[in-house]
């Protein structure tokens, strides 16, 4: 009886769980998700919720992050450095990791006995939780790449402004600067564009496809086609943006640091407290139940 009781009681805050989750989803797909227009070898037809990766707008609304990065799933993929190789791998991880999340709730909260309406709310969150998780892990992916060309950006520049002063050419000096990172990669991709003549808001334009461009790489880049537009490359202006970016990254060491140093002395205080506890607290206990006192 007790065994079809937990039965019933899984079974029910399940369903209650996918009720709310599709009930969640239902009002978050936007309404001209199912009016897209395809056209197919010359016909038109109208395409279907799936097609319109309503998943992809679901995760969208529930996603929401401060300064997460906007975009196509194909574009945010790019942009994270293929976290997940392919748009497949990333809806599969969706659904995989809504079912594994959620059933570790249900079972929990079963096991527990935590009662219908608690082991519905667990299984509803396991749900949402699973669902977001690639959400995350590629917007995580994005702000780590940011960082890090902010990072190499700062020594890169100090590099190519030295490369120019000797009398470099811009696109030579760009060439070779394979040894800083992903920063050096964009400069190697901006300098085979301009020795292929390729216009340079193309060239912009694909670097930014590519990669999380903060807003110091934009600059850069903007200083790259004035350069190219008015014959002057623009040192001066480079040489700033490099102290001001190893500055920006000894600032956020030393900001890490400082985290670091709190997180180790709260640890310590802790262990200390919990020592002195122990040392104090057991015999005083001792104490009071000898004299009858609990």
């Amino acid at each position: 009886m007790a065994i079809l009781g937990t039965t019933t009681l899984a079974i029910l805050s399940g369903l209650f769980a996918l009720g709310v989750f599709l009930i969640i989803a239902a009002f978050a797909v936007p309404t001209v998700m199912g009016r897209r227009v395809i056209e197919e070898d010359g016909k038109t037809r109208i395409g279907s919720f799936a097609e319109a990766r309503v998943l992809s707008a679901m995760a969208a609304d529930l996603g929401r992050m401060i300064d997460r990065e906007k975009g196509d799933l194909d574009q945010l993929l790019i942009k994270s450095g293929y976290v997940y190789e392919t748009p497949e791998e990333y809806y599969a991880r969706r659904i995989y990791g809504s079912i594994i999340v959620a059933a570790a709730a249900g079972v929990l909260g079963v096991f527990l006995g935590l009662g219908f309406l608690i082991t519905a709310a667990l299984l509803t969150g396991g749900l949402l939780y699973g669902f977001t998780t690639p959400a995350r892990t590629v917007q995580k992916a994005i702000k780590k790449r940011r960082e890090r060309i902010q990072d190499e950006m700062g020594f890169g520049l100090e590099q190519l402004v030295n490369l120019l002063n000797t009398g470099t050419s811009l696109s030579d000096a760009l060439s070779q600067m394979g040894d800083f990172g992903l920063f050096g990669r964009i400069c190697d991709t901006v300098s085979s564009g301009m020795q292929t003549s390729k216009p340079i808001d193309s060239i912009i334009r694909d670097v930014e496809h590519s990669v999380p461009a903060p807003g110091q790489l934009k600059e850069f880049l903007g200083l790259v086609k004035q350069s190219q537009v008015g014959g002057q490359v623009q040192v001066g202006a480079m040489q700033t943006m490099a102290r001001m970016l190893r500055q920006r990254l000894s600032n956020r060491i030393m900001e890490k640091g400082g985290q670091a140093k709190v997180k180790a002395t709260l640890v310590n205080t802790l262990i200390i407290v919990l020592a002195s506890l122990i040392i104090v607290g057991v015999p005083g206990v001792h104490l009071f139940m000898s004299i009858g006192f609990f």
